[in-house]
């Protein structure tokens, strides 16, 4: 007897070997995408479940192994956290609801208190977002004490008989369920009260289940029917929706056990969240890949991501365009420049991160005309001294500076011009005869060059010269010089005249009218861009007392062919003296000053100041910032 007792169980446990396998095989385990907000260090939440579909509570760094790109990272942080659930029930109340049993009951009094008893249940703040909508216009959502939400459906009283089934109030649950949650990593839940789907129906199930696993939200089915319905082509959507979405599917006909929402949500309540340091320095598509030892066996969760790294990108704030270097004493004859002042130049730096990812400086370097000038290696790292003690000369230096982040990875930003003026005293009288005796042929032919201009003017108001009768004789007074005796020609009268004379005829000659001379430009926009410096190689001086940009001719006054812009993009008034006004006369992409947009704003710009203009930046450069006048912002209960 004992010996035909083991034998049975020896056949059942073969039998079980199979069962086991199948059970460790569905144990599964998902990561979430990596989020740099600390970058290098990286953040993910990981879950794991067993073949049951329970979570796996309990879990340890040492039961987990990361890898990124297949390098493995050791974990830095590790936290087992229960962040809630953010569920929505959805009711598409229908006829099918109001079928009675026995006692009176309708099917939707046993669903609604099944629901009630687990609302009951929850702890009052068990960090839940709750939400409850109908097909019959209740709606409350995002609610986080479940006393609110049970009392809400506890006082709905539908009329099932009179309401028409709507999948809508599905599309709309999802849409809610999708709104971000109030902690990272809540699980997004629909559980939906349905009657059973018409093959009409089918096709918005499809679309439906799309959406739902594109919003990554787990889709429950409660499916109110007679038994005769459970397997018409509606139903089989229905059930195949909820487990394409990680969901559960049940149907009732007013006889079965109700299970509780609590046996779908416990499952979720649960996750892992992991910081490891990253080693990814370039932009592109990577990999991280999680290992879960259990006793049960390994589980693999593997995510692929993108992730963008840039190099630091170094800008100069407000660089001077000109340095005068003085004498400090100027009364002193001191032709030694080195004593000038000033000797030396602050430079302020900022240093942006495109990638959206700042982290740590390892150093910044100051460049003149390509040659390393200074070096940051430690904080601060966003200003320099630039020594101009030994420059004795006036000329335009190229100004460069470069930055390198901790991951090794620098830029070099754009040449910006600086332009030094040695202001050396004019030469006495003693040092201007010296000048002449060194070069006495340079001076005499300046002063011929002088004399023949005088002349030239004597000659032309006096009509000796007269270029266009001579152009219209030139001809015909070839041919008589060549016929008529030398004899005949008469000399003409060499005029006398004085210095009196000289200085009425100069005065007196008429100038072309309707010409002026263009006035200086005060302040210039250069580009800084590669848009803009594709388009204006040199700065644009800004002449006219207003000007307006953008990309058609027929619109602006200064075209910027940049597909950015609009056809009227902004305007640039002069105010006064060195004083310029821009304003955005309502473009697409919007005009924006130290990036910052106008937003309608008019803005008075400062020396340095940096212009974009859809993809064409500027730098706002006066040609003399020290007469720039100070800007007084009046209260406004002064002007009252």
């Amino acid at each position: 007897m004992k010996t035909k007792t083991w034998s049975i169980l020896l056949i059942i446990s073969l039998l079980l070997i199979p069962s086991i396998t199948a059970a460790q095989n569905a144990q599964r385990a998902t990561l979430t995408p990596p989020k740099g907000e600390n970058y290098p260090q990286m953040s993910v939440f990981l879950d794991a479940y067993n073949a049951a579909g329970g979570f796996l509570f309990g879990l340890t760094p040492e039961n987990i192994t990361l890898l990124e790109n297949e390098n493995p990272r050791p974990i830095q942080e590790f936290e087992e956290l229960s962040p809630g659930v953010q569920v929505v029930v959805a009711i598409n109340i229908a006829p099918s609801f109001a079928i009675r049993d026995e006692l009176g009951n309708s099917r939707f009094d046993y669903l609604s208190q099944a629901l009630l008893q687990w609302g009951e249940n929850l702890p009052p703040e068990n960090g839940d977002d709750l939400s409850l909508i109908t097909n019959d216009e209740i709606e409350i959502t995002h609610l986080n004490t479940p006393a609110t939400w049970t009392s809400t459906l506890e006082n709905y009283n539908p009329q099932p008989r009179e309401t028409n089934s709507d999948l809508n109030v599905l599309a709309h649950a999802i849409e809610i369920a999708a709104d971000t949650p109030p902690q990272q990593n809540m699980k997004q839940v629909v559980l939906l009260l349905t009657p059973s789907p018409t093959p009409e129906e089918i096709v918005a199930l499809q679309n439906l289940t799309a959406y739902a696993q594109e919003q990554n939200v787990h889709l429950f089915a409660w499916m109110v029917t007679s038994p005769a319905f459970l397997d018409t082509p509606g139903a089989t959507q229905l059930r195949q929706t909820t487990i394409d979405t990680g969901g559960a599917f049940f149907s009732y006909s007013g006889e079965e056990a109700i299970p509780s929402p609590e046996s779908y949500l416990a499952p979720l309540r649960g996750t892992y969240r992991l910081v490891y340091d990253s080693l990814i320095v370039s932009s592109g598509t990577h990999s991280l890949e999680a290992i879960i030892t259990t006793e049960a066996g390994e589980i693999t969760a593997i995510q692929e991501f993108q992730f963008e790294v840039l190099p630091p990108n170094p800008i100069f704030v407000s660089p001077p365009l000109e340095i005068r270097r003085e004498n400090p004493n100027p009364g002193e004859e001191n032709q030694d420049t080195t004593a000038y002042t000033p000797t030396s130049q602050t430079l302020e730096i900022i240093i942006e991160f495109p990638d959206g990812h700042p982290r740590p400086l390892e150093e910044t370097i100051l460049y003149v005309d390509g040659n390393e000038e200074a070096k940051n290696t430690q904080p601060p790292f966003d200003h320099f001294t630039w020594d101009i003690s030994n420059y004795d000369a006036n000329r335009t230096y190229r100004l460069q500076v470069r930055a390198v982040d901790s991951l090794g990875l620098g830029q070099t930003s754009l040449e910006t011009p600086i332009q030094i003026t040695i202001d050396k005293p004019e030469p006495r009288m003693g040092e201007l005869g010296s000048t002449i005796g060194e070069h006495p042929y340079a001076l005499a032919g300046l002063g011929a060059v002088i004399l023949a201009a005088i002349l030239l003017l004597v000659f032309l108001r006096r009509g000796i010269i007269r270029p266009k009768a001579f152009l219209r004789s030139a001809q015909p007074a070839l041919q008589k010089q060549i016929t008529k005796p030398d004899s005949a020609q008469k000399k003409p009268r060499r005029p006398s005249f004085g210095r009196e004379q000289l200085t009425a005829w100069v005065d007196n000659i008429p100038w072309p009218e309707g010409e002026t001379v263009a006035q200086e430009a005060n302040a210039a926009l250069e580009p800084i861009t590669e848009q803009a410096k594709k388009l204006f190689p040199d700065p644009i001086p800004l002449h006219d007392a207003e000007i307006t940009f953008g990309k058609d001719a027929s619109a602006a006054t200064l075209v910027i062919k940049e597909a950015s812009l609009s056809d009227l993009h902004a305007r640039l008034k002069r105010i006064s003296e060195n004083v310029y006004q821009l304003n955005d006369e309502g473009s697409v992409a919007g005009t924006w000053v130290n990036y910052q947009p106008l937003d309608g704003e008019k803005h008075l710009l400062q020396h340095g100041d940096t212009v974009h203009m859809g993809r064409a930046g500027f730098l706002f450069r006066l040609q003399d910032p020290s007469t720039h006048p100070e800007v007084i912002i009046t209260p406004q209960e002064d002007k009252l």
